[in-house]
Order: structure tokens, then sequence, then C-alpha cells
């Protein structure tokens, strides 16, 4: 009977993984998924539609750098908050996005006050589809 071998390391393909090898603080092997490496990473992703008009509060998402697309508007911003609800806001002229102390444009996105709640709101008349990227400070 022929004993099962383990690929050895320098011999494996690449590919797009499923789940990754590592190791715990303790030492023992672990297989976190990407999402598990990604949030222990500060990265998080969200992703919902929001109807005409509709705001949603999105809770305490913390201090850190949010990358939001819209895909079906082709449309992609940067935002940097702080614990005020003044923050930067980047997205390349397009106008499609702001912060909530100018909550003029199609999306508004930040807090409304120092150390609350994120919201995010959809001003168009026509449902938006949102991906938003947390990277978090750790």
């Amino acid at each position: 009977m022929a004993e099962k071998q383990d690929i050895r390391e320098n011999t494996m393909s690449g590919g797009t993984p499923a789940r990754l090898r590592g190791l715990a603080a303790n030492g023992n092997s672990i297989s976190p998924t990407l999402e598990e490496v990604m949030n222990a990473m500060g990265i998080y992703t969200y992703s919902f539609t929001l109807a005409a008009k509709e705001e949603k509060d999105l809770g305490d998402l913390g201090d850190g750098m949010y990358l939001l697309a819209s895909p079906n508007n082709a449309a992609t911003a940067i935002f940097a908050f702080g614990s005020y609800s003044k923050g930067f806001v980047s997205d390349a002229g397009s106008n499609f996005y702001c912060d909530y102390t100018d909550g003029t444009k199609g999306v508004a996105f930040g807090r409304k006050t120092t150390n609350g709640s994120f919201f995010i709101k959809n001003n168009r008349s026509t449902e938006t589809y949102i991906v938003l990227k947390r990277i978090g400070t750790l």
C-alpha cells in the first residue's frame, strides 16, 4: 500500500485560493478563508442596493479609509474618516459622491455627528447598487 505524500511547497501550482494555510498565534496549523484573513487585517467588504432616496444606518464602522463603487453607475470614490463628521472625499471629479456635511450629490456617505454611526444615502431617483470596502486603522 503506497503512502499518500504531501505536495512540496515549491511544486504547488498557482491559482485563486478558497482557503489559505498558516499558523495561529499559538503555533497550531489553521486554514482560514480569504474573508477571515482580510477581516484579521482590518479589511471588510459590504454590498447592498439602496432604493431611490433610501438611507441606511451602517452603525459604527470605525475610523479608516473607505472605497465606494457603484457598478451600475460606473462611479468610484475614496473617503477617509476619523471621528469627525467631515471627511476627505475624492471621486475623481465625477460629482457622484459626497460626505454628509455636503449631502447634495448622488450618494452621501459618512458620519452625521462626531463619533456617530455611519450612514449612506441614495439621493438619486433610481436604485443604486453599492460596494463598500473598509480599510480600518489597526
